[in-house]
């Protein structure tokens, strides 16, 4: 893949995994620290706490997808309107599963 083509799909500033590399991180730690005129450990800091909302968020809902945890302990975490959407997903991706084996 050339240069220009890796440039169109986003691939500029990041490693094979679309990962930011390092260079690419710290451009975007310095927009932010601009943009919110705060000093980097604030930014970090916001950053680690979003970061380990967004896994707690996924890990409750995997749990309770695999069936480790109760519905009543995702509600209770995420509130109603996030437990919808689950079950919205979930139930869209069977029905999904079950149109597609129909006639397997």
């Amino acid at each position: 893949m050339s240069k220009q083509d890796k440039k169109r799909k986003g691939w500029v500033g990041a490693t094979l995994c679309g990962c930011p590399n390092e260079a690419t991180l710290t451009r975007q730690l310095a927009f932010l620290m601009a943009q919110g005129k705060q000093d980097e450990t604030a930014v970090l800091a916001e950053a680690m706490r979003t970061g380990i909302r967004a896994l707690y968020r996924e890990a409750l809902v995997e749990a309770y997808l695999m069936g480790r945890i109760s519905r009543q302990e995702v509600l209770q975490e995420l509130g109603p309107e996030e437990m919808e959407e689950i079950e919205y997903q979930r139930d869209a991706l069977r029905r999904d599963v079950a149109w597609g084996l129909r006639d397997a």
